[in-house]
């Protein structure tokens, strides 16, 4: 079987990608529906209002620059994230905000790609086309277990200040050990600037960008016994970064925000040791009765790769420095501190995690799972040379229990898949609620950017979102949805009415959208 796989790698990969672009389809589908929402509008607003009147992106930049010093004054400190909040594609076109799912998808692939590559390419040298197919593997179950549709493609707030950052957290710590061993100047430029947006991003991200490169440079320094008078010059992204995260940190918004938080039941660590304790303790459990529990296929990708694995480390154990897996007890060990340390801002804090929150807890869960799987792969194979003398049949028993424990997983997880990414994205699509979505808010726009009307009444929208975010127009209009929708259109106000009671105050009975806003003046 190992022999097979090695022998028709091609093959193989060609499956999983195929797998894996066949998955993104109900995704695509989906993105066609998808419009901005609550937290874009408030963000968007000032940038989206500067550039109807002016026409210039460098307009809408200054805007957003106005609001990210507002938000670190009112409400968070995280720069970099805020700013780019403000920069989605409605602020420029009303119908542009679909390519969002696309702009995220292309990043996670381009970043889980390139950390593959260099890691198991070019850091550990397994030859073939090893890396792209552990890569195809981490996308397609990444993609379809993600436990917030929203906050992994279709939301750009949310998109932003999770999805964003773990593929900036993936390419910059590649360019960290990239520099650690070759020593070139240049990759300092970019990590420098990696690590200086970071400080900027959601706390989780900077802290696992900050202990990876120390991890690195010590592996560099006590493991494989290198120096070299260049890696001094990592203290200017470190010092970067730091002044970032103090940007972050001193915001007098936090504040307000960490009111806001107590006041919905948050409960603090309570300091530096606690905080740690908690983390690590809290690390296994999500794992156990979240992502093992809930997410069960993720061990389906877990067996997939250790069968992968071992079938390019049985025919290359000879051309694979066995010093690279000398230490797997340091190495499993290390990963799991690393994936602990994730969860460190959040028990820090206490509060209740967003989705996103939980989306970057899974990335990084799931790659340290995939990485020691690997290594311990690695270690048997080459530390070892399987000196345990297997019998040739040990293969085909191994790939059959295999096999009939990915079945296993199926029957005992399928309750689970009512919450996976295609399934969700079908599911919203076929019901028709989609379409009813697309039109409720074709309308709402419309209404909303009727130059002559200052406080605007919209029929109410449902609630069924699907995979998209829906924060909707409420019947006050000083709650917070209503407000940011009517900022963001620079409206006095906004509220809505049951969609009936719409319709039948403006004497509509025609429901295409295209002709409602006519018949409405």
């Amino acid at each position: 079987m190992f022999n097979w796989i090695y022998k028709h790698q091609k093959f193989v990969l060609s499956l999983l990608i195929s797998f894996f672009f066949i998955s993104i389809i109900p995704i695509c589908i989906i993105a066609g529906y998808d419009c901005a929402s609550g937290d874009d509008y408030n963000y968007g607003s000032g940038p989206h209002l500067a550039y109807l009147s002016t026409g210039s992106v460098l307009a809408a930049v200054s805007a957003a620059c106005k609001t990210t010093v507002d938000i670190w004054h009112n409400w968070q400190g995280t720069w970099f994230d805020v700013f780019a909040f403000c920069l989605h594609p409605e602020v420029f076109s009303d119908s542009a905000y679909v390519i969002v799912p696309y702009i995220f998808m292309i990043m996670q692939i381009a970043a889980v790609c390139y950390f593959s590559y260099y890691f198991l390419k070019v850091k550990w040298k397994i030859d073939g086309f090893y890396w792209l197919m552990v890569a195809a593997i981490f996308l397609l179950f990444s993609f379809q277990l993600v436990p917030s549709q929203k906050a992994a493609f279709f939301w750009w707030v949310g998109c932003i200040h999770y999805c964003m950052p773990f593929c900036l957290s993936l390419v910059t710590i590649a360019l960290t050990d990239r520099f650690l061993t070759l020593n070139k100047l240049s990759d300092l430029i970019w990590i420098s600037l990696g690590y200086t947006l970071l400080g900027g991003a959601t706390y989780p991200a900077s802290l696992l960008v900050f202990l990876s490169g120390i991890i690195l440079l010590l592996v560099k320094y006590m493991i494989e016994n290198r120096s070299d008078k260049k890696d001094l010059f990592l203290i200017i992204p470190y010092v970067l970064e730091l002044i970032g995260l103090g940007i972050s940190m001193i915001a007098p918004g936090n504040a307000n925000r960490a009111a806001a938080d107590l006041a919905e039941g948050a409960e603090p660590a309570g300091g530096l040791i606690a905080t740690i304790v908690s983390s690590i303790i809290f690390s296994v459990q999500d794992a156990v009765t979240y992502f093992f529990a809930e997410k069960s296929f993720i061990l389906i990708a877990l067996i997939i790769v250790v069968l992968i694995t071992c079938a390019f480390f049985k025919q290359n154990r000879f051309n694979i420095n066995n010093h690279v897996f000398a230490h797997p007890l340091l190495f499993v060990i290390t990963l799991f501190l690393l994936n602990a340390s994730v969860y460190a801002p959040r028990m820090y804090t206490g509060n209740t995690p967003s989705s996103g929150y939980m989306n970057f807890n899974l990335w990084i869960c799931f790659s340290c799972m995939i990485a020691i799987v690997i290594y311990l792969c690695g270690w048997a194979y080459t530390v070892k040379s399987i000196k345990f003398r297997l019998p040739e049949y040990s293969e085909t028993i191994g790939t059959i229990l295999s096999v009939i424990a990915i079945m296993f997983i199926m029957v005992l997880g399928r309750h689970g898949v009512k919450e996976y990414t295609d399934y969700i994205c079908l599911d919203y699509y076929l019901s028709g609620q989609a379409d009813d979505f697309r039109d409720q808010m074709r309308l709402q726009k419309q209404l909303m950017e009727d130059p002559t009307v200052t406080d605007v009444v919209v029929p109410e929208i449902n609630f069924e979102q699907g995979p998209l975010m829906h924060m909707p127009v409420f019947s006050d209009p000083e709650n917070i949805n209503s407000y940011m929708t009517s900022a963001f259109y620079g409206k006095n106000s906004c509220r809505s009415i049951p969609r009936a009671e719409w319709f039948e105050k403006y004497n509509i009975d025609n429901i295409d959208n295209d002709n409602l806003l006519e018949q409405k003046q």
